[in-house]
């Protein structure tokens, strides 16, 4: 909190009550954003400026910015002036600049890219579901991101920053906003690694699944790692209700160095352990997701090696196609190749689903988010390195 004339110490100590004897000149951009909060946070929040809130005030205000998308304050049951004053004062509420919106003709998908002032860039992908006027939302959590897969655009891309909580649940509410329909559920799958940036990932999951939040089923949420084994070991031990999903890609310990460099730190064996942790904590089938590279990993070595780092581990895996626009990238596995991979696994007993990717014509599939420039998407420089759309 910035100086005003009077340090948050010396108001807590005091035990000032209200916001009248406090000259605030407004919020700054070192303030929190309301849409990084939950209502105990807010509550705490005005606290330190010694504004005494309940948690139902907390409430219907943080539903009115976050779930109802309102300026001002609750009007029908309006919470006393003396809050509304430090709100105002001492807390941010605006939202995200949208730069470009471009949607793929041929399955609905609409990709938007973001930018905020500090120059940072990032997208987010609005997925049709099957049932009629239902959609997710898949979510950047980073600006880039440093995992370096060798099969994803944004790995090519490079790490720049973090995104805050607040940024996450406004990139939320501005798609959700512009929805013909209802959002039904989230998804932590777009740039960068989620349990790279894990407080922040979880503090929005948190506020999207809140009824004064998001309003999405914490069921309807899923985080995707690429194996980040103290992370995992983190999210069983707090018991978070999100779907946890493991990309793995590849059994063979050299071959998903190589194509996943940032987990060499993780042995195999220990994201199995990590995994297994999850799965005890959370019960039931856990997801591991698989990137399907055409004449890379779907051969008899990689069915042989995920048996056996799968062990008796009850689990579902996604087959999801690569999706690389480069001319020598990653080449998808063609109908032969999958059909033979899919017979293979079918002796680890477990389920396996093709998982849709739609939006390729706009480069919002799978992989391929800021992946280069995106048809009727403006080029972005950054920093010398290779235009992103």
């Amino acid at each position: 909190m910035p100086n005003r004339g009077i340090t948050v110490d010396a108001i807590v100590s005091a035990g000032v009550v209200g916001v009248g004897s406090v000259r605030y000149k407004g919020a700054t951009m070192n303030d929190p954003h309301l849409s990084g909060m939950l209502p105990e946070d807010l509550v705490r929040h005005l606290a330190m400026t010694g504004t005494k809130t309940t948690i139902g005030e907390a409430r219907r205000l943080l539903a009115h910015v976050i779930t109802h998308s309102r300026g001002g304050f609750p009007i029908a049951r309006p919470i006393p002036a003396a809050i509304a004053r430090a709100v105002e004062a001492t807390t941010r509420r605006h939202g995200l600049h949208v730069a470009h919106r471009v949607a793929d003709p041929g399955d609905g998908f609409l990709k938007y890219l973001f930018a905020a002032p500090d120059g940072a860039q990032w997208e987010a992908v609005r997925i049709p579901l099957e049932a009629p006027r239902r959609f997710t939302i898949c979510l950047s959590t980073q600006v880039g991101c440093a995992m370096g897969c060798a099969f994803c655009a944004t790995g090519r891309l490079g790490f720049e920053r973090n995104l805050a909580a607040w940024e996450i649940v406004e990139t939320f509410r501005t798609v959700r906003d512009e929805t013909p329909g209802r959002v039904t559920g989230a998804v932590f799958q777009g740039e960068g690694e989620p349990l790279a940036n894990y407080d922040a990932v979880i503090q929005a999951a948190r506020i999207l699944s809140d009824p004064c939040g998001g309003r999405i089923s914490a069921r309807a949420i899923s985080i995707s790692t690429v194996g980040l084994a103290a992370a995992i070991r983190r999210y069983a031990a707090e018991r978070h209700p999100y779907r946890l999903i493991l990309s793995l890609t590849s059994a063979i310990g050299t071959r998903r160095s190589a194509l996943v460099p940032a987990t060499r730190r993780w042995s195999l064996p220990d994201l199995a352990d990590a995994w297994r942790t999850y799965q005890q904590a959370v019960g039931g089938r856990v997801t591991v997701a698989w990137v399907v590279l055409g004449g890379v990993n779907t051969g008899e070595d990689e069915v042989e090696a995920l048996a056996a780092w799968l062990g008796d581990l009850p689990v579902k895996l996604n087959l999801i196609d690569v999706n690389d626009s480069r001319p020598d990238g990653f080449c998808r596995a063609d109908d032969a190749e999958l059909n033979t991979f899919r017979d293979r696994l079918a002796r680890l007993n477990v389920p396996v689903v093709r998982r849709y990717s739609g939006g390729a014509a706009i480069q919002a599939a799978c992989g391929m988010l800021v992946g280069g420039q995106t048809p009727s998407l403006p080029p972005r420089p950054r920093d010398g390195r290779e235009s992103l759309g």
